[in-house]
């Protein structure tokens, strides 16, 4: 205990020392009271209300995500009906259409087989007369060769 004194004496500690304790015990115990403990109710709230938000947070996530999945499913159901009306009308107006074409079509076939009958009976005919005309040119042909020798 001697040494305990030496050593304090020779920080320069007299018996104000006691005095000090106290007074710091004191000014410990009015601040816990005054602010620690207002301090720690603060922090202790804000705590609370932080876990709170998260758990708050993590049900707006989970409501957002069965919201965006419930819109997906609707979109998909939209886009399936909207594209089944969609080939509806088209597979309509192609029926539609198909039965005018193959009618044109056949109209248009039916002219260029006429067509194509004229012109080869026109044909025909120009060498026929092309061949009777080619029996009298040839005699007379031949006439002019023998007249001219």
């Amino acid at each position: 205990m001697d040494l305990l004194l030496k050593v304090f004496m020779d920080l320069g500690a007299n018996q104000s020392l006691f005095i000090q304790f106290a007074i710091i015990i004191i000014m410990f115990v009015i601040s816990k009271f005054v602010f620690i403990n207002h301090l720690q109710n603060i922090l202790d709230t804000r705590e609370a209300k932080t876990l709170k938000l998260d758990g708050d947070a993590e049900k707006q996530f989970a409501e957002v995500e069965k919201t965006q999945n419930e819109y997906k499913e609707k979109m998909s159901i939209a886009n399936r009906s909207i594209k089944a009306k969609i080939d509806a009308g088209k597979t309509e107006i192609t029926k539609k259409y198909e039965t005018q074409y193959r009618t044109k079509e056949k109209e248009i076939n039916l002219y260029i087989d006429s067509s194509k009958k004229e012109v080869q009976e026109s044909i025909q005919e120009k060498k026929e007369k092309v061949l009777s005309d080619a029996d009298q040119l040839a005699a007379s042909l031949v006439q002019k060769i023998t007249k001219g020798i």
